[in-house]
C-alpha cells in the first residue's frame, strides 16, 4: 500500500511540474502574442487621417476614430483604437540614425505614479541631500508598485556647448540610474530616455521655466516596450507635427495637461534671512536665488528681509 502510495505521489509531482512548465510556455506564448497584437495595433502611426485622437480624460489616452482616409497614409485598422502616450525611438542617443522605416525602440506609458525633477549644483552629477530624500521616496514608490518602471533624462541649464550639456545631462542621469540600483532596484526597470523626450510625455511647469534648469528628471509609470517604424515627414501642408512620429489635421490643442507646481505662503519672521528660509523650506540654503528669483515683486532687498512680510514658497 505504501509503494502505491509513493507512486502516486510521485506522479502528481511530476503531472504538477508539467502543467507549470505548460502554463509557463503558454505565459511567454501569450506575452508575444500581445507584443505583436500591440505594434500591429500602431500601424497606422503616423496618419494624417482625421480627426484626430481625442484625449480621454479619465484615463489618460487617447480614443481615435477616424472619418476621413489620409493621402499620406489610410487609417488601416478603422475603429475605436485606445492610444496611449508614445516615447518614440526614447534609445535615440545610444543608437545609429535610423533608416525609414526601420522598428526603433519605443515606450507605451500606460499611467503615471510619479512625475518629478531633483536639481544638481552647476556644472556637476553628484546628488544634492535634497535630491537624495526625493530619490528615497521613489524607491519606495517603485517597490510599492512592482508592475512599473522608472524613465530618467538629464538636463542642463543653455550654458555650455551642446555637446558638453549632452554628455553633462547622461552623468546626471546615470547618477539617478545608479542611486537606484544601490538601492535594490532591478535593472530592467530603468530606462535612461534621450532628452527631451519626457518633457513630451509629462511636461512640468513652474513660476520660474523648470525646463531652463539643471536636473534630472524622473518618471515613475507603468510601460511597455514596442517596436515602431520610424515615420517619414508628412506631404501634405495642413499636418502638423505635434509630437515626435505624430502627424494630425486638426486645430492646434495641447494634447497634454501640464502639472503645476503649487506654492504656499510664509510669514517672514524675525532673525530670518533668504538662505535660512531656504533650507527650512526647501531643504537648501543654496536654493535662497530661487526663493529670491519667486519673490522679486515682493523683496526690495535681498539682505534685508521684513518681519510680516509674506513669500511665496513652492511646494515641490
Amino acid at each position: 500500500m505504501k509503494k502505491i502510495i509513493s507512486i502516486v505521489i510521485i506522479l502528481l509531482f511530476f503531472a504538477d511540474f508539467s502543467f507549470a512548465w505548460v502554463l509557463g510556455e503558454d505565459r511567454n506564448e501569450r506575452k508575444g502574442k500581445e507584443i505583436q497584437k500591440l505594434q500591429e495595433q500602431f500601424k497606422w502611426w503616423p496618419t494624417d487621417a482625421k480627426p484626430g485622437p481625442v484625449k480621454d480624460e479619465e484615463r489618460g489616452g487617447y480614443w481615435w476614430w477616424p472619418t476621413e482616409p489620409g493621402k499620406v497614409m489610410p487609417w488601416g485598422n478603422r475603429g475605436y483604437v485606445y492610444v496611449y502616450k508614445i516615447i518614440f525611438d526614447y534609445k535615440e542617443e545610444e543608437l545609429p540614425p535610423p533608416k525609414p522605416q526601420e522598428l526603433r525602440p519605443s515606450l507605451l506609458i500606460k499611467k503615471i505614479i510619479k512625475n518629478v525633477k531633483v536639481y544638481f549644483d552647476y556644472d556637476k552629477a553628484d546628488l544634492r541631500d535634497d535630491a537624495i530624500k526625493i530619490l528615497e521616496n521613489a524607491v519606495g514608490t517603485l517597490k510599492r508598485n512592482p508592475e512599473t518602471s522608472i524613465l530618467i533624462t538629464g538636463n542642463c541649464d543653455r550654458r555650455g556647448s551642446e555637446a558638453y550639456n549632452e554628455k553633462l545631462g547622461r552623468r546626471r542621469g546615470e547618477a539617478v540610474k545608479k542611486f537606484m540600483l544601490d538601492n535594490g532596484i532591478d535593472q530592467d526597470r530603468i530606462k535612461i530616455i534621450s532628452r527631451g523626450k519626457l518633457d513630451a510625455v509629462a511636461p512640468i511647469t513652474d513660476l520660474v521655466g523648470m525646463q531652463k534648469d539643471r536636473n534630472a528628471h524622473f518618471v515613475i509609470a507603468e510601460v511597455q516596450e514596442v517596436m515602431l517604424p520610424y515615420p517619414t515627414e508628412a506631404e501634405i501642408p495642413e499636418a502638423k507635427k505635434i509630437e515626435e512620429g505624430k502627424f494630425l489635421v486638426e486645430e492646434e490643442k495641447k494634447i497634454e495637461g501640464e502639472v503645476k507646481v503649487s506654492t504656499k505662503e510664509y510669514t517672514v519672521q524675525k532673525g530670518d534671512t533668504l538662505s535660512k528660509i531656504a533650507k527650512e523650506q526647501l531643504g537648501a540654503a543654496h536654493r535662497w536665488k530661487y526663493l529670491y528669483e519667486l519673490n522679486k515683486n515682493r523683496i526690495k532687498d535681498p539682505n534685508k528681509l521684513k518681519p510680516g512680510q509674506k513669500l511665496i514658497i513652492p511646494v515641490e
